[in-house]
């Protein structure tokens, strides 16, 4: 059924426009018609004029010249005004003829059949002189008005219906020939193919087509980035649940090859089991994080949140010794509209992550404050910083920098908090800081309620 009406859009374009034409040259000869009746027809003054003029020329001559010089007048004229002028010499003029009979006629709107003209010659002899008015409008008609088509003269129907079905043409390729790249992509994308790009096919149209195949590149890139990240971290999971279930087969091996290690084998055993948790607990936060829709949305004091947050950190901060400082007005507004949680979880993420790099004497600072519509939050520490090549990389999955402290994570912390910033429409970055240490900078959207 699809291929039966595949193009259809092309032709209803396409027999649209040209129906459209036709019915506008038609609606044109309409309205002409309709006020051409208020006015005298163009073939009707020519007729006039050329009546007038042959029938007084012809009056003078008779009179001045006689009927040898009208004769010679005639032998100029075209064949088809002979035709219908004739002279005929009479005994007598007819009693009460006007003179005036041939401005009389010729004056009234209704044409007469015939004009007549009695003349007394310049022999002394009288003529009378007639006129085929209907002759010569009846001619004038044939030569003038050949056969037409739905009103129109046939060449011109013709021409015009031909120009017409070019121009409708035109437009609906013009039309259909986008669409038909948009469903050519479409359809290379649902089997897959993600490197399928239309704007520069369509680029010089610079029309909404154009800009709708510019959107239409911008969703397939994001899709290819989705799908790509998505295959690197099912990847990056497997690499790294493979050395923990390894470590389980071992533990469970060497238990059932020697009863004497049986506990410290458990014991290794309980400790894979609490990191495959820990890394499972990570890869849902990062799935939640990365939904594009929170769920649960309320609105929070983000100075509340920091404070719980920081007196965590110091009671975990005791034991390496460093020292967490919040920094903060107490007199503005730090309302936040979002999922509080997820929040919370983001910047313990990164308050842990600065407490992990600190060693004894050192302080990790936090420091929030209103930026015009923002709230940023920014939390440096004193550590050894970041290499200034992976900066730009401490946010993807399972990118890990080695730290002074024992334990070490699985790389999720800083994806999981940049996946929920963005989630929030805000802001993350990292820089070293002049000082020394890493500077992370969150920023979200400040809600006055």
């Amino acid at each position: 059924m699809t291929s039966r009406f595949r193009g259809f859009l092309f032709w209803k374009i396409l027999l649209g426009f040209w129906l459209t034409y036709i019915a506008i040259t038609q609606l044109m000869w309409l309205g002409f018609s309709l006020y051409g009746n208020h006015r005298e027809p163009p073939e009707n003054l020519a007729a006039r004029r050329i009546v007038n003029l042959q029938m007084t020329s012809a009056v003078s001559v008779l009179q001045n010249g006689g009927p040898e010089a009208l004769r010679d007048m005639m032998i100029d004229w075209p064949d088809s005004d002979r035709r219908f002028f004739s002279v005929q010499q009479v005994d007598s003029l007819p009693p009460g003829a006007p003179e005036d009979e041939l401005s009389r006629e010729m004056d009234s709107r209704e044409f007469p059949q015939q004009v007549m003209e009695w003349v007394t010659g310049a022999d002394g002899n009288y003529y009378q002189l007639r006129y085929d008015v209907a002759g010569l409008r009846r001619d004038s008609q044939m030569n003038r008005h050949p056969r037409s088509i739905l009103n129109m003269p046939e060449p011109l129907f013709i021409v015009g219906c031909f120009c017409g079905l070019l121009f409708s043409l035109f437009l609906a390729w013009n039309l259909t020939r986008p669409m038909r790249q948009l469903r050519e992509g479409f359809a290379r994308v649902s089997t897959g193919d993600l490197s399928v790009r239309l704007f520069p096919k369509m680029r010089r149209r610079h029309d909404e087509l154009s800009a709708v195949a510019s959107d239409f590149d911008a969703m397939v890139e994001r899709l290819s980035v989705l799908v790509s990240a998505r295959e690197e971290l099912l990847h990056d999971v497997s690499h790294e649940l493979r050395s923990p279930l390894a470590r389980l087969q071992l533990a469970t091996g060497l238990a059932r090859q020697t009863p004497a290690s049986v506990e410290s084998s458990l014991d290794r055993i309980d400790e894979e089991a609490r990191r495959l948790d820990k890394m499972i607990g990570e890869l849902l936060s990062l799935s939640r994080a990365e939904q594009q829709k929170i769920p649960d949305e309320q609105y929070f004091d983000l100075l509340g949140l920091l404070e719980a947050v920081t007196n965590d950190a110091r009671y975990e901060a005791q034991v390496p010794g460093v020292e967490i400082l919040l920094n903060a007005d107490t007199q503005q507004d730090y309302t936040v509209k979002g999922d509080a949680n997820l929040i919370r979880s983001a910047i313990e993420n990164v308050v842990r992550n600065a407490l992990r790099f600190s060693i004894q004497g050192q302080q990790v600072t936090i420091t929030l404050r209103q930026e015009g519509a923002w709230l940023t939050i920014i939390v440096r520490d004193q550590g050894p910083g970041v290499e200034a090549d992976k900066l730009s990389s401490i946010f993807d999955p399972f990118v890990r920098v080695s730290s002074p402290l024992s334990g070490k994570g699985y790389g999720l912390g800083l994806s999981i908090v940049r996946k929920v910033v963005l989630a929030h429409q805000g802001e993350v970055k990292a820089i070293n800081a002049r000082e020394g240490g890493l500077e992370l900078t969150l920023r979200l959207p400040h809600w006055v309620v």
